[in-house]
C-alpha cells in the first residue's frame, strides 16, 4: 500500500509514472511499448483472494477510432482522447491488440467490440498534478488535475467482496472511451464526467465502469450501460446513477443521505461507500461489494485535494466536475484513502 503525488509532462509520461508506481506496489508489468502516438501498458497481479487481475492501458494524443479501441469512438473531434484509457481482461497475450486481450471487456449490445473507460482533455506538455492511491493490496485509484481545478479519475482492482464468488475485478474512469464528452459543446457542463456511473444516452455501449463476475452460469464483464432499462452493474450510491433505488428514477440510492450532508453539527461530510449491485438472472439485484478506499461525498466545505481525517484515517478530497442528476443543487466529489 502506497501513495504518490506529483506533476507530469503529458499522457505518455503519466502512464510511465503509473508503470513505475505499480511495479513498486507488487504488480507485474507484462508489456510497456510505443503504439500510435502513445504507449500501451499491460499489468497483472494476484489479489489477496488469489484472483489474478489483468488490466490494460493506453495513453493517447488526440487519437480516435480503432487506433484506440474497437468500439466506435463517436468519430471526429468528439471521439478523440488525449489522456489515458483502461480496460480489463482475464489474461495476457503479447500477440493480441492492446484492447482485445484474453477475456477482454465487451460491449453488451455489440459483443464483437471491446470497450474501455478514459480520462481525457489532458495537456500534452504540462499536467498540473496527479495522485496515485493504493488503499489496500488489491486496489488502485488515480486522480488527475487535467486543468486547474478540474479533476478526472481512474480506478481498478478487485472489489471488497460481499460474500464469496469468482471474479470481482473492476475498472472505471471519468468518461467512456466511446464518447469522451457527454456534452459535446461543453464537456465540463451538462452531464459531465460520470466516474463509476453509466453513460445516460441509452445506448448499448459507452459504459464508464465494469466488473467481472462468474455467476448465474455466465462469466463475463458486466458493465454499467443503460440499454435494457437497468444496468448489468449499478453503483447506486453515486449521485447521477440513473438507476437509483435500482429503478428507472433519477437520483442516487443515497440521495437523501447526500442531501443531509454536511452534518449540521460539525460541518463535516459523511462519506458513502460506492456499493456495487449485480443484476442477476431473475432481474433482481445483489450487493456484491464495493471498491476499497473511495467514498462519494458532498464536497461543499472542502477545497480540491484537501486532506481530512476520520479517526486514524486520512482521506484526500477531490471535486467531480459535474454530477448530472444530483438530487439537489450541491457539489459532489470523491475522497480517496491515503496510505503512505
Amino acid at each position: 500500500m502506497s501513495y504518490e503525488a506529483g506533476v507530469s509532462t503529458g499522457p505518455n509520461d503519466l502512464l510511465d509514472k503509473l508503470r513505475i508506481f505499480l511495479l513498486a506496489d507488487g504488480w507485474t508489468v507484462n508489456l510497456h511499448a510505443a503504439i500510435g502516438a502513445g504507449y500501451r501498458l499491460h499489468v497483472q497481479k494476484a489479489a489477496t483472494d488469489a484472483t489474478v487481475m489483468y488490466f490494460n492501458f493506453r495513453s493517447a494524443i488526440a487519437e480516435t477510432g480503432t487506433t484506440l479501441i474497437t468500439e466506435d469512438n463517436g468519430g471526429g473531434a468528439d471521439g478523440t482522447v488525449t489522456g489515458l484509457i483502461v480496460n480489463g481482461s482475464t489474461g495476457y497475450d503479447a500477440e493480441e491488440l492492446w484492447h482485445v486481450q484474453p477475456g477482454y471487456s465487451k460491449n453488451t449490445g455489440r459483443t464483437d467490440q471491446s470497450f474501455g473507460s478514459c480520462m481525457t482533455q489532458m495537456s500534452t506538455t504540462a499536467i498540473p498534478a496527479y495522485y496515485f492511491f493504493t488503499p489496500d493490496a488489491d486496489t488502485v485509484h488515480i486522480a488527475v488535475e487535467v486543468t486547474a481545478g478540474k479533476f478526472q479519475f481512474i480506478s481498478f482492482g478487485l472489489l471488497a467482496k460481499q460474500g464469496t464468488f469468482t471474479g470481482g475485478q473492476f475498472f472505471s474512469a471519468s468518461f467512456s472511451s466511446y464518447q469522451p464528452y457527454d456534452d459535446y459543446t461543453d464537456p465540463y457542463g451538462g452531464a459531465g464526467p460520470r466516474y463509476f456511473v453509466h453513460n445516460t444516452s441509452g445506448a448499448d455501449y459507452r459504459p464508464n465502469g465494469a466488473v467481472y463476475v462468474d455467476v448465474d452460469g455466465t462469466a463475463s464483464w458486466r458493465n454499467a450501460d443503460y440499454s435494457s432499462g437497468l444496468p448489468d452493474i449499478a453503483f447506486p450510491c453515486v449521485a447521477g446513477q440513473k438507476s437509483g433505488y435500482v429503478t428507472n428514477t433519477q437520483g442516487g440510492m443515497c440521495a437523501f443521505f447526500y442531501a443531509k450532508s454536511p452534518d449540521a453539527y460539525n460541518a463535516m461530510a459523511a462519506m458513502c461507500p460506492i456499493y456495487t449491485l449485480l443484476k442477476r438472472a431473475d432481474a433482481n439485484y445483489s450487493l456484491i461489494g464495493w471498491p476499497a478506499g473511495v467514498r462519494f461525498l458532498n464536497v461543499t466545505n472542502y477545497d480540491p485535494a484537501e486532506e481530512i481525517t476520520y479517526g486514524a484515517e486520512t482521506w484526500t478530497v477531490f471535486h467531480a466536475d459535474s454530477c448530472g442528476f444530483t438530487p439537489i443543487n450541491m457539489y459532489c466529489g470523491f475522497a480517496f484513502k491515503k496510505v503512505v
